[in-house]
This record gives structure tokens, C-alpha cells and sequence, in this order.
């Protein structure tokens, strides 16, 4: 048998819907945005960081902290970002803004979209988008709201 095998690539696409379990920690998170509006994070008794999106324990102290919450200002800072000028299935439309942004009084970032600039200069955009600039996030009404990350935009100050 020869060593020399053509190797083929067959192309294929996977459309798979299903559902998966947000486990106890994430769903009480996503409960308290649609429900009440608020961003909560769990809080290490041990080393006393403050973790957004919340863990059930903390990966540095190997400890539960699913039962120790902390609500968040809705305030922040943006902590590292990017303009995407290119299209992904199941995006929006380009040109946008995704970063990590930091919540008053957490620890970790959450990423999301940066909402409110007007993105059709680049360069124009380029200059107002800043690394600790601060932001907000505004919460869509109670009726829309679903439990989920897109509940609320984050819009510069």
C-alpha cells in the first residue's frame, strides 16, 4: 500500500437548532436583567474579585461563590475593542464596534456591542472610540426583555 494517498476535502455545512441548559449560576444572571434590569456578578469571599459574567466558583481560589452575589452598576469603561468592517453569517451588517468592557466595581470584562456612533466614517469613528472611555448600558423595556445579552446596548457616556 502506498504512502502517497490524495487526501480529499469534502465540503459540508452543519444547521443544527438546539437548546442548551444556562446551568443555575448564568440563569440566575440572565433572570436578573430580564426581570429586573440589573447586572449581578458573584464575588469571591477568598480573594474578593468581583466576576461578570458570574462563575459558580472561583478558578484562582477553587471555591464556590454561586450563593455570593454583587450587583453592578450599569456603568463602565471600555477595556479593548475593534471596529469589524467585515461580514460573519449571523452578525450584523458592518461596519460595528465589539469590545470587552468593564462594569464599575467588577473585576473581569464582558463583551458585547458598542451601540450610539455613528460608524459610517471609519476614521472619523477611529477617533472617538477611545480604551477607557466610558460607557453605559441601557436596558431594553421590561416587555422585550428575554433573558438574554442583547437585553441592554453599551453606549459611550
Amino acid at each position: 500500500m502506498s504512502n502517497n494517498i490524495e487526501l480529499l476535502s469534502i465540503p459540508g455545512k452543519w444547521d443544527l437548532t438546539y437548546n442548551y441548559t444556562a446551568g443555575e449560576t448564568i440563569s440566575k444572571f440572565l433572570i436578573e436583567i430580564r426581570d429586573n434590569a440589573r447586572i449581578m456578578a458573584t464575588k469571591c469571599t477568598q480573594c474578593n474579585r468581583v466576576i461578570v459574567p458570574p462563575r459558580s466558583y472561583c478558578e484562582r481560589c477553587f471555591i464556590s461563590i454561586k450563593d455570593n452575589w454583587v450587583e453592578l452598576e450599569p456603568s463602565g469603561t471600555l477595556e479593548a475593542y475593534t471596529i469589524v468592517t467585515y461580514k460573519f453569517e449571523g452578525l450584523p451588517d458592518p461596519p460595528y464596534v465589539i469590545g470587552y468592557f468593564r462594569l464599575m466595581g467588577a473585576d473581569t470584562t464582558i463583551p458585547h456591542f458598542l451601540a450610539g456612533l455613528e460608524l459610517v466614517d471609519l476614521e472619523n469613528a477611529r477617533g472617538k472610540v477611545k480604551v477607557g472611555m466610558p460607557v453605559r448600558l441601557i436596558f431594553k423595556d421590561k416587555e422585550r426583555r428575554e433573558g438574554r445579552m442583547t437585553d441592554f446596548r453599551i453606549e459611550p457616556v
